[in-house]
């Protein structure tokens, strides 16, 4: 769940004007439920209006020049993905939010941070998620109205990183740091231009479902000497595609209500908001019911597969088919073990033959092969994992010896390096 954190400028009586009769519900709004008007609440407003405080606390910083397109001050809308709110089945959000510990922490962030630049903090609970709005008059310390000095792209980032921490008790995280991701700008209803509309509806279109059938692969010959290793992989790949198609309907479905939030007082986007959560809820449905039925295929083909191995056991199929397709295998894997086996034996650097055993074992685990062992703890029998080829160390023969002996004469040949310097040296003294 994602903390959310909206940064807006307000420019001009006008834009103030409409704030104002948005936030403290003048006159009919849209999305809004009359029957809930009463859960709102205001926690800093000393004034009559927004438009006062923002000219009263101008006022009180001993400003008494103000340009004329000036930044009077910065909305703030504060909230959390919308399930972060428990819900009943109408989807309506249970409990009141007034007194809780959420919005108190909230109140306590702005208040630290813009101390008594914050003249207005609203809590919405009469739409369909709580959110806050906040509204903060940019004053420099040193008395100075300068939105562009105290709100720059490095301050906005630090904002969203710190507000982040403060919501982190309530299981709320940042969203993706640098991201190029842009929020739509907040305009108020009676503001909001056509441009900004369609470019919201584009934002919001529905995704498209034109997602391909999940489909199992046909086993291959390989795959008949280890089955349940091919059906937990065609498993894993089926349950990732089908987690990767869901979280791209949720990532979008969360964006799309991110944009709302955004824009909470446009009328037009809720239709589209409505347009797009239905087309995610029947993606969903429609990926799960793709998913069944790929997960039943998987299930028939593993057990006829499991079915033929049951007959060749019982040799009720030509044994001679499993036989010759298992000796190609071999034939094939065999060599490559026993190249390995011996390179690996000319890489001991040591006399010591334990030291020698764990050298050689170290090597070959390193190419991939597993080993098996008797029940005294012995090493007996090397298997290459792909195929399962399983290679007796003990019986086995490498250019015609043991693997014991080419051990041994491993090590008869790193003592013979060993004496060679010792023999120069004493040639060189005549002895």
């Amino acid at each position: 769940m994602k903390a959310i954190c909206r940064v807006a400028k307000i420019k001009g009586s006008g834009s103030i004007t409409g704030k104002s009769e948005h936030n403290y519900r003048v006159g009919q709004v849209p999305n809004a439920d009359p029957e809930r008007k009463h859960l709102n609440h205001e926690y800093v407003l000393n004034y009559e209006n927004l438009g006062k405080a923002i000219e009263g606390r101008i006022h009180n910083a001993g400003i008494h020049k103000v340009r004329q397109d000036a930044v009077k001050g910065m909305e703030f809308i504060l909230t959390a993905s919308p399930e972060m709110f428990k819900r009943d089945q109408n989807g309506q959000v249970i409990g009141d939010y007034q007194k809780s510990d959420w919005v108190k922490a909230n109140l306590e962030f702005m208040k630290q941070r813009y101390g008594p630049n914050l003249v207005a903090f609203t809590l919405h609970q009469d739409e369909k998620t709580p959110h806050i709005h906040a509204v903060v008059v940019p004053i420099t310390p040193d008395k100075r109205l300068c939105a562009k000095e105290l709100f720059t792209p490095k301050t906005l980032r630090q904002l969203q990183t710190d507000y982040a921490q403060a919501m982190k008790p309530f299981g709320l995280e940042r969203g993706i740091e640098g991201s190029r991701a842009k929020h739509v700008e907040m305009k108020h209803v009676y503001g909001l231009q056509q441009q900004e509309r369609k470019a919201i509806e584009r934002e919001l279109a529905p995704i498209q479902q034109s997602q391909p059938p999940l489909q199992i692969q046909q086993p291959g010959m390989l795959d008949l000497l280890n089955l349940e290793r091919w059906k937990r992989e065609q498993e894993a790949k089926i349950n990732a595609e089908y987690s990767r198609r869901l979280a791209e309907v949720q990532k979008a479905a969360e964006k799309a209500q991110n944009a709302a939030i955004a824009n909470i007082t446009a009328k037009e986007q809720g239709k589209v908001l409505q347009q797009r959560l239905e087309t995610s809820e029947q993606l969903k449905r429609a990926n799960h019911e793709k998913s069944q039925q790929s997960s039943q295929q998987l299930t028939k083909a593993s057990q006829t597969i499991e079915k033929i191995a049951v007959l060749i056991d019982e040799n009720r199929l030509n044994p001679e088919w499993s036989q010759q397709q298992a000796q190609q295998v071999r034939e094939r894997v065999l060599p490559q073990l026993e190249r390995d086996i011996i390179k690996s034996v000319q890489t001991i650097k040591t006399t010591d033959l334990q030291q020698a055993d764990q050298h050689l074992r170290q090597s070959l685990e390193k190419l991939g092969y597993e080993f098996k062992q008797t029940p005294a703890g012995k090493i007996s029998t090397m298997v290459e994992p792909t195929s399962q080829v399983q290679l007796n160390l003990t019986s086995s023969k490498f250019d015609g010896k043991s693997l014991r002996d080419l051990v041994n004469h491993r090590l008869e040949q790193v003592k013979q390096e060993e004496l060679k310097p010792k023999i120069q040296h004493r040639r060189g003294l005549g002895m």
